[in-house]
């Protein structure tokens, strides 16, 4: 007999709300966007050479993609199956450039490469010959700052692969480069293609690092149009046609992904031997410190270098002006945090338990928005429904939680997973009702995945631009509206550098404790 999952009392009151913010703004913007004509959207298409600017990005995208893997994909390969010298210290490594928000990533490469920049004036010249404000350059950015992506994925699916079919393949006499080409990319081709889908998506949506490199594209226009005039038509439309965009890649994306399950082959009790690379073997360790040293090791250098110009009265008293921004990204960023752990627990206890249909599915739409976009729809939206959340920190609150809960129901679904059903029965069997049992039980058990859950959404809640620019009530800004708006308005000049290392160090620890924790089902809206 089939039973039938229901909706609870419990299970309506988490999806009524869900539906409400999540739905609730694209539904404005949907609304907002049809209110135009189609003969005036035309004619301002052709003003802002709309099409020009759908190829600019679809570029950009693709070059950061190709970029990213070619960073990535080589460089999980080196530290998981062949003797790199340090694989293990790299291997730790290679993740942690997620700590740098690729915007922060922009405003380092501005003092190292921009006209008058660091390189520029080491070499004697005004600028260099290739302009980092291009889309090129975006690309260069983006591609450093998200190879993690697929380098987490190819990196987990090697470590999953089964040895043997490898082994078999040189036993059938295949060398081995034509055992990489046959039997391993093969294998990989599920999380290589989610990986590159995940920073294509991210190319595709990015506002922070086209902003500062001056690259005309859809997030930006939108942005630009919202805060120069008070018609949003014009916007809400290009907003519906970018998040169409997003959702059809994340489909693509969650099906490429469906299918990595191919990939997990296991079986064999001994690891993959390690592939002796020879001659090769202190070239390949070259590049893979190359590789740490433009997305890591660099970054952090001229942040500090940048810091260390200002003297020390000065920096202490733009410290202190600069501290209540800080403590506005602290505690929105843990309010947003917490609220969405609370509500991913709700959703995972309820659904674990057949007692409501699935609520986590309706946020994979709020999951799929653009900062930009979320920021715009769910302004209009709380403008015209609840005014009174309206221009309020717990409007931002709310963006957080749209855009960064299904990390947490993810992550809670995962502790939850690994607990078998009869230890809780146990504990009702001993008198307990499902609540009691659940806290006394469960609940210290799924602790550390909580842990790991609840700090992943506020690294991604701290470094959040795009929403909070728009979402933001005026005059309270976030740390990173203080770096974006000081490099916009002066550049890429000490005081910037010094609020961008305080937000990198900020998020370095968390992040330090997901990686402890081997977490690998890592966010593409960061």
């Amino acid at each position: 007999m089939t039973v039938r999952r229901r909706w609870s009392p419990a299970g309506l009151a988490l999806a009524a709300p869900t539906a409400f913010f999540v739905i609730g703004p694209l539904g404005f913007l949907m609304w907002m966007g049809l209110a135009q004509e189609r003969a005036d959207f035309l004619e301002r298409a052709r003003d802002l050479d709309l099409l020009m600017v759908v190829g600019q990005v679809a570029l950009l995208a693709t070059l950061t993609t190709v970029w990213a893997c070619a960073l990535g994909v080589p460089l999980a390969w080196l530290t998981v199956r062949t003797d790199l010298p340090a694989r293990r210290l790299l291997h730790w490594l290679a993740p942690l450039p997620l700590a740098i928000p690729p915007y922060i990533g922009a405003l380092v490469y501005q003092i190292l490469l921009a006209p008058g920049g660091m390189a520029p004036r080491f070499l004697g010249t005004g600028s260099l010959p290739v302009s980092l404000y291009s889309v090129a350059g975006a690309a260069w950015i983006l591609g450093l700052f998200t190879y993690p992506y697929p380098y987490l994925l190819v990196s987990g699916a090697l470590e999953r692969t089964n040895p043997a079919l490898e082994e078999a393949a040189r036993g059938a006499g295949l060398s081995p480069r034509h055992v990489l080409t046959r039997v391993t990319l093969p294998l990989l081709r599920p999380s290589l293609l989610a990986g590159a889908l995940i920073v294509f998506l991210y190319g595709w949506a990015d506002f922070g690092v086209v902003s500062l490199l001056r690259v005309r594209t859809l997030t930006t226009i939108i942005y630009e149009y919202v805060q120069g005039t008070l018609d949003w038509a014009l916007p809400a439309a290009l907003s519906v046609f970018l998040t169409v965009i997003t959702i059809l890649v994340l489909l693509l994306q969650l099906r490429v992904l469906g299918r990595a399950r191919y990939t997990q082959i296991v079986g064999s009790a001994k690891p993959a031997p390690r592939i002796a690379l020879g001659a090769w073997r202190w070239l390949a360790f070259a590049y893979a410190w190359g590789v740490l040293t433009l997305t890591l090791l660099l970054p952090l250098g001229v942040l500090g270098y940048q810091v260390s110009r200002l003297p020390a009265s000065d920096m202490g008293a733009f410290v202190l002006t600069q501290w209540p921004y800080f403590v506005n990204s602290l505690w929105t960023a843990v309010a947003g945090a917490s609220l969405a752990l609370v509500i991913a627990l709700g959703i995972g206890w309820l659904e674990g338990r057949g007692l409501s249909r699935s609520v986590s599915g309706l946020f994979q739409v709020g999951y799929a928005i653009p900062g930009t976009v979320l920021g715009l729809g769910l302004a209009g939206f709380l403008h015209a429904t609840l005014p009174w959340i309206y221009a309020t920190p717990l409007a931002l609150i709310v963006a957080y939680l749209i855009l960064y809960i299904t990390p947490a129901c993810q992550a809670v679904k995962a502790a939850l997973a690994q607990l078998h059903p009869s230890i809780e029965e146990a504990a009702r069997s001993l008198g307990r009702g499902p609540l009691a049992a659940f806290r006394a039980v469960t609940l210290p058990l799924i602790k550390p995945g909580l842990v790991a859950g609840w700090l992943l959404v506020f690294v991604l809640s701290m470094r959040e631009l795009a929403a909070t620019l728009i979402v933001r009530p005026p005059g309270f800004d976030t740390l990173p509206v203080r770096i974006w708006i000081h490099a916009m308005d002066v550049g890429p000049e000490p005081r910037a550098a010094a609020l961008a290392l305080v937000l990198v160090l900020t998020i370095a620890l968390p992040w330090l404790v997901l990686l402890s924790r081997r977490l690998r089902g890592i966010s593409p809206s960061v």
